[in-house]
């Protein structure tokens, strides 16, 4: 499979989802809770059905697994995954740094992954070992060394209280240069493209993190979990971009289990 070709046919794919959320966009419309309490609109479901009816016919044999309507072949070994509008709170409080979001993973590992930001018109994209590029210019994470100088990227503090990590989003604060919070995937595309060192984020699913690994790595840098030699897309947490500083937060994380035990 050509996968340069592939990437050609998922930016395509993308064109009227993403003219269907942004028909939304600071628009009218219900906001409903899922069961995990987290909003979604009808842009969510609409450009979901959008991307899955065309990921299906241009790709019959392949897997889908997507945020509003579940799986599909979820152990096939071409998988792609999809998050229609990923910071839909952002997107309903009107704020422009939600993203659009599709990769596509060979026997479980991402090896093309597309982040689009609609309202900033801007859209990067990964193809392993091609590289990673955003509007056509080529991404690569900075190449800051130390933490105490660093500017890091986090999602929302509650995500961190909740998952029981509050320590590390305090020690953050104490020991980084910066710490803003810039959640979703837009915080990750700042880490991807170095205007970040790193994001720390402790709440993902598969559709959330499976583009930012293939784009951090084709970016030059690191995709890891708070803890473990794994980088699962899986695990519900991630550290992202300059592989000095996500070494750095994860020994952070690896000193506080070490205590606890």
């Amino acid at each position: 499979m050509n996968l340069l070709e592939v990437k050609d046919a998922a930016l395509s794919i993308m064109k009227p989802a993403t003219a269907e959320i942004l028909k939304w966009y600071r628009g009218k419309f219900s906001v409903d809770l899922k069961e995990d309490r987290s909003p979604v609109t009808i842009a969510d479901r609409k450009a979901e059905e959008i991307l899955r009816k065309n990921l299906s016919k241009y790709f019959p044999d392949h897997g889908i697994i997507g945020e509003e309507f579940g799986d599909h072949n979820p152990d096939a070994e071409w998988v792609w995954t999809i998050d229609p509008v990923d910071g839909t709170l952002s997107f309903v409080r009107g704020l422009p740094l939600f993203a659009s979001m599709i990769a596509l993973l060979h026997k479980g590992e991402p090896v093309l992954g597309v982040i689009q930001l609609p309202v900033l018109r801007e859209t990067a994209w990964a193809v392993q070992g091609k590289g990673a590029f955003a509007n056509g210019q080529p991404l690569r994470v900075s190449s800051r060394s130390q933490l105490k100088k660093s500017f890091v990227a986090v999602a929302d503090y509650y995500c961190f209280r909740d998952e029981k990590c509050a320590f590390l989003f305090d020690r953050l604060n104490r020991e980084a240069g910066t710490v803003r919070t810039y959640p979703d995937a837009f915080g990750h595309l700042m880490a991807i493209r170095g205007a970040a060192d790193v994001m720390v984020d402790p709440l993902g699913k598969i559709w959330d993190y499976a583009p930012c690994k293939i784009l951090v790595q084709e970016a030059g840098g690191r995709f890891a979990n708070f803890v473990g030699n794994g980088a699962d897309v899986k695990e519900g947490t991630a550290v992202v971009g300059n592989s000095k500083i996500v070494q750095q937060v994860r020994k952070i994380f690896a000193e506080r289990d070490k205590k606890t035990k």
